[in-house]
């Protein structure tokens, strides 16, 4: 037990605070409170920081771009140029399709395709090739007459008719019998038969000589061809017998390849 003291001053208990006087704020003197206001908290909030696009991003897809345009811009192009090769193709094949059509009608509108069949085998020569020669020189025409008296459906000139009518022994031959479709086959195949012997198959040089005459030709091989003997197109120095020789190579082709077909 503690021992009481009696000249000991008496000490006064101490008042318990209550919770609201624990967070009742402290009276502070106004004038420091106006000089040194308390600083209030606050929760401060960091800005968002922003966030650069790296510039390689930007040329990366700058040039992105760039290559898509142009390889859009490049798919274009080829297939406009796709679409005009396949256009021209099919032109090409159509004009190619029509001039076939054209010279097989042309000759066998004229009823003398057993005629050209028959004289063509027995003087072995191709009868694409003597079809040919009647389409350029007379468009199957058997009266046709030229300026320099060339006749009939080969274009045969009188004296050479004459030589021919000699050389297949034939009686009582006058020049009006060149218009006579038979006699007009059958000489001119023997005479493509008698060049192409001459100038050993070679139709282009057969050609030539049938409408130049085979002493221009000779000559024209001695000085332009590269082995003195066979002409090429571009050797022919004459451009009538050029063209016609061109024409006559292209008819032929047209022949050969309709009666190819045909034939099986």
């Amino acid at each position: 037990m503690t021992q009481f003291d009696p000249y000991s001053r008496p000490q006064a208990r101490r008042r318990r605070t209550s919770r609201r006087e624990q967070e009742r704020p402290e009276k502070t003197n106004n004038r420091d409170f106006k000089k040194n206001p308390p600083r209030q908290k606050r929760h401060s909030r960091q800005a968002p920081k922003k966030r650069h696009t790296p510039f390689l991003l930007y040329v990366f897809f700058f040039a992105a771009l760039i290559f898509l345009g142009f390889s859009y811009i490049k798919k274009q192009n080829v297939e406009t140029k796709l679409y005009d090769f396949k256009l021209k193709q099919a032109q090409a094949v159509k004009e190619h399709e029509d001039d076939l059509a054209y010279y097989a009608n042309m000759r066998s509108r004229s009823g003398v395709h057993d005629i050209i069949q028959k004289y063509a085998q027995e003087f072995r020569v191709h009868p694409s090739l003597v079809s040919a020669v009647i389409a350029r020189e007379s468009h199957y025409d058997p009266y046709a007459q030229s300026g320099v008296g060339a006749r009939g459906l080969m274009q045969i000139m009188e004296d050479t008719g004459s030589w021919i009518a000699g050389k297949l022994k034939v009686k009582d031959y006058n020049y009006d019998l060149l218009f006579d479709p038979d006699i007009n086959i059958r000489f001119g195949c023997w005479y493509l038969s008698y060049l192409s012997n001459h100038y050993g198959g070679n139709p282009l040089m057969v050609a030539s000589a049938y409408h130049a005459g085979m002493s221009n030709v000779n000559l024209w091989a001695l000085r332009n061809a590269k082995d003195g003997k066979n002409l090429s197109l571009e050797e022919i120095p004459m451009a009538d017998t050029k063209d016609y020789v061109k024409k006559v190579m292209n008819a032929y082709a047209l022949y050969y390849e309709w009666d190819t077909k045909t034939q099986y």
